[in-house]
């Protein structure tokens, strides 16, 4: 699982947030080197897994979760390859210098501003279970074993 909270700071400063969109998402990066022809111009891919959309312009504070999908795969980077997981987030706020005095409403402003972050995160494969390998006649994992006396 991916969260977060998100603090908004809205009686601060001369902008205002008024939407905020999350996305949980892979980019796979191919070595020019080791390209196809065809896709010279295009050597990262990317797919969106998860997104979070909301209006936060009357909002303190919010939170968001992802979950990794269990096909999902880890971080790693070869000579040939790179597979990357990110978190973006688009902030949309008002324009620097809006009055808020001229509107009733934050969200009736018309002009938007984006701001954008990307935040890389790395994906650790699932550790791998081992069973417990015992003997049939095996006892010694037995609590208070009166076996051996």
């Amino acid at each position: 699982m991916i969260g977060g909270a998100l603090t908004f700071f809205h009686g601060t400063g001369n902008r205002r947030c008024l939407e905020v969109s999350i996305t949980l998402e892979t980019s796979e990066t191919i070595n020019p080197r080791a390209l196809h022809p065809s896709r010279r111009g295009s050597p990262t891919v990317t797919k969106l897994h998860s997104e979070h959309h909301e209006v936060v312009s009357d909002l303190h504070h919010t939170s968001f979760l992802f979950s990794i999908p269990i096909d999902g795969p880890m971080s790693f980077s070869t000579s040939k390859v790179t597979v990357q997981w990110s978190l973006r987030f688009e902030f949309f706020t008002t324009p620097e210098g809006t009055d808020p005095a001229r509107y009733e409403h934050p969200l009736l402003v018309e002009k938007r501003e984006k701001g954008e972050w990307v935040l890389p995160v790395t994906v650790y494969a699932p550790p791998l279970h081992r069973r417990a390998t015992r003997g049939r006649n095996d006892r010694s994992g037995l609590p208070g074993n009166i076996l051996d006396s």
